[in-house]
């Protein structure tokens, strides 16, 4: 490696912690390829916005002496470019060889374990069951008929479980239904993604649905993109699976599709894999199939970048803006969905390209129904910050 030598770091989650009473920060790969947390101290993550590709080891060890006040050899710098680049956090040769080999780990998984059991709820059948019933309790139970498209939360489940008590109450669906899910892939680099295995959970296995993934791959000849590794660490659906489960016991299968950035919906080779991909995903819309879009709306404040903490004006207008939206996933055009979607991005609205989809398919279609917004709130989430969630259905 010699001064020329311009770093790139991967997207990585960077926490600032404490070990062994000393300041450092843990580097977290978002997506699992890489299962270990890195420790680096803290006076180096200043470091790590300069290895873009655009600045070279000199670039890194000028900005080290002038931030240190002194000298800093370049032997050093080397040095902790090369413990990111071991640890599989830069792109590299090194990174694509581990990567292949979490490919290979990845796909010969039977299952899709569980990866926030112990974190976001309970490993134990016993302790889930109580976890979820104790959520469930926050809104009474609906039996009128359960909405065909229902919209829940993906927000931690503790902060948001007014919202999914409010969603999960109304889907009593019928035994031997498929549930389709739309979950927001954040860190997905494709148009979307369907998991093809069965899934755990704490409560058992649940089945994929085969049938429907055959129709689409064999029948339609579709591109589903099948297994890419952002489902490892993904909750935006194992949310939605926990209450499935809980609520449906064995009794379905399902479809689930990780949704990539609503940008890529745009790009010339992903129009017509677009109008592929709905065009058959109507078509298995029967009358023993529901979806669930896994979505959270808008992220305003400090913590997702805002130079202001949120008010009560604010929050209005959020609660507002996901109103309108929810107004015209249901009932608008795609032209009219997308104009105001073009207004949202200080919204931060990471379910967009989840409920674009929804207007396409309802479109497709030509469903003509009702929804309903059963429950809006904006969840306080890190100082000065808030994540607006809604639980709402569709029926026709």
């Amino acid at each position: 490696m010699d001064a020329t030598f311009k770093p790139i770091l991967r997207y990585v989650d960077i926490i600032p912690t404490k070990h062994e009473g000393k300041p450092v920060c843990l580097l977290r790969d978002p997506i699992g390829i890489i299962e270990e947390i890195v420790v680096v101290p803290q006076s180096i993550v200043f470091l790590l916005p300069l290895m873009d590709g655009k600045h070279d080891l000199r670039d890194l060890q000028a900005e080290a002496t002038k931030r240190f006040g002194e000298i800093i050899p370049l032997e050093e710098i080397i040095k902790i470019v090369n413990f990111l680049d071991e640890k599989g956090l830069l792109w590299s040769k090194n990174f694509e060889e581990i990567k292949n080999k979490a490919y290979e780990k990845w796909l010969s998984l039977p299952l899709r374990p569980m990866a926030y059991a112990n974190q976001a709820y309970p490993l134990s059948a016993s302790e889930a069951q109580f976890f979820i019933e104790d959520i469930l309790k926050l809104c009474n139970p609906d039996s009128s008929k359960p909405p065909k498209i229902l919209i829940a939360p993906h927000i931690d489940l503790r902060a948001g479980a007014k919202a999914f008590a409010e969603s999960y109450n109304r889907f009593k669906i019928p035994s031997g239904s498929r549930v389709i899910i739309f979950g927001v892939g954040h860190h997905l680099d494709l148009p979307w993604s369907i998991l093809t295995k069965d899934i755990a959970t704490p409560f058992g296995v649940i089945k994929n649905d085969r049938g429907g993934l055959l129709y689409l791959t064999k029948s339609k000849q579709v591109e589903v993109f099948p297994n890419h590794i952002a489902h490892k660490l993904e909750h935006s659906i194992e949310f939605q699976i926990l209450f499935l489960h809980h609520i449906l016991k064995d009794e379905f299968v399902v479809l689930p599709i990780l949704v990539g950035p609503l940008i890529i919906f745009f790009e010339n080779k992903t129009k017509e894999l677009l109008e592929k991909f709905i065009s058959a995903l109507s078509e298995l819309f029967d009358e023993r199939t529901y979806l669930v879009l896994g979505i959270d709306f808008c992220h305003l404040g400090p913590r997702y970048g805002d130079p202001f903490e949120v008010s009560e004006v604010h929050i209005q207008k959020v609660l507002e803006t996901d109103k309108k939206l929810l107004e015209l996933t249901f009932n608008g055009t795609s032209e009219e969905f997308l104009n105001e979607a073009k207004n949202l991005a200080p919204m931060k609205i990471c379910g967009l390209s989840c409920l674009y989809l929804l207007n396409l398919l309802l479109n497709k279609m030509n469903a003509k129904g009702d929804y309903q917004i059963f429950y809006q709130e904006a969840i306080p989430f890190g100082k000065g910050s808030i994540v607006s969630v809604a639980s709402a259905g569709y029926q026709f």
